[in-house]
């Protein structure tokens, strides 16, 4: 087993609470009228999900805006022949028992969502509470889209959709100021202990993944297995390592409660201390970018083929 890693947590935490640069200036795009049918992951469709996504305003757990963002999902993803089960719990938070529900999707017809699957491909759909005019343009609704578009272009690719199991997570945001070891993960920490044994192999979690000039950070404890696989896509899509790098830090989110089972994780995770946007009313659509959306689409489906060998032609 690991270690504790509550320490390492706490400095990262203590280090996100620091003075934030100023913003850079952001170029608000066209919202497109329409979704578009190409054969690549296109960054369009991503901005017109997280729109349609935001629009919804607050969509805190329980709120009708998250009741709202759960069907408008179902609804995409049954179009490419993905099939969704909620999972409901309650939980104990600083504001009593509260009503959570994650969605989880598999490809095919009628699924069975208690057979193991090889991997997992996971975000969080909530938004912050307590924060004025807060629509999480970035955090939270930009991963959703990413997967919405992810999910869309795997269909093409039955034998690796068949592998995975999609999970948009509640209950990620702390009800108090920051996330710590009681208060934040609610979804992802169920989730984790109800899984079925054999557990999948690895999951893979995006969060803030579609922000103009975006720098994602991994985790610094991501594992190696992992680390190797991230390497290999930023080498061969050629991407910059300012945009996709490691950070000096661990991180505290969704891939937390998997990585404590043993499981390899890799959260691509925006440098929420870039700018000044992160749990303002600033994370709107105006900092999102189609081409920011694309990048993050393209890597991960390099990740994806690489964990989910196509099985070979009969």
């Amino acid at each position: 087993m690991m270690p504790r890693i509550g320490l390492l947590f706490l400095t990262a935490l203590l280090v996100q609470c620091g003075n934030p640069e100023k913003t850079r200036e952001a170029h608000p795009e066209t919202i497109p009228a329409q979704l578009q049918e190409t054969d690549d992951f296109h960054g369009s469709n991503c901005m017109y999900h997280a729109a349609r996504i935001t629009d919804m305003g607050d969509r805190r757990p329980s709120s009708p805006g998250y009741r709202k963002q759960l069907d408008y999902l179902k609804g995409e993803l049954f179009k490419h022949g993905w099939e969704c089960e909620e999972q409901a719990f309650e939980a104990p938070t600083p504001q009593g028992q509260t009503q959570f529900v994650n969605l989880r999707a598999r490809y095919g017809k009628n699924p069975d969502f208690k057979t193991p699957v090889r991997g997992l491909l996971t975000c969080h759909i909530d938004t912050k509470t307590g924060i004025p005019d807060f629509t999480g343009a970035n955090d939270g609704a930009s991963a959703a889209a990413a997967i919405l578009e992810t999910a869309r272009i795997l269909s093409r690719d039955p034998a690796r959709a068949g592998q995975l199991e999609l999970v948009f997570f509640d209950g990620e945001e702390s009800f108090s100021p920051h996330i710590d070891n009681d208060d934040g993960l609610y979804g992802s920490k169920f989730y984790a202990a109800s899984l079925p044994r054999p557990l999948p192999e690895w999951m893979v979690n995006l969060d803030m993944v579609g922000r103009q000039g975006k720098k994602i950070r991994i985790p610094a404890m991501t594992p190696q297995s992992m680390y190797r696989v991230y390497s290999r896509a930023i080498r061969e899509l050629g991407y910059s390592p300012a945009e996709w790098g490691v950070s000096a830090y661990g991180i505290m989110d969704d891939h937390v409660p998997f990585m404590e089972l043993g499981m390899d994780t890799l959260n691509l995770i925006d440098d929420f201390q870039d700018g000044n946007w992160w749990h303002t009313s600033r994370d709107n659509m105006e900092i999102l970018g189609a081409d920011s959306f694309k990048s993050t689409g393209e890597m991960t489906l390099h990740i994806l083929r690489q964990l989910l060998p196509a099985p070979p032609s009969t």
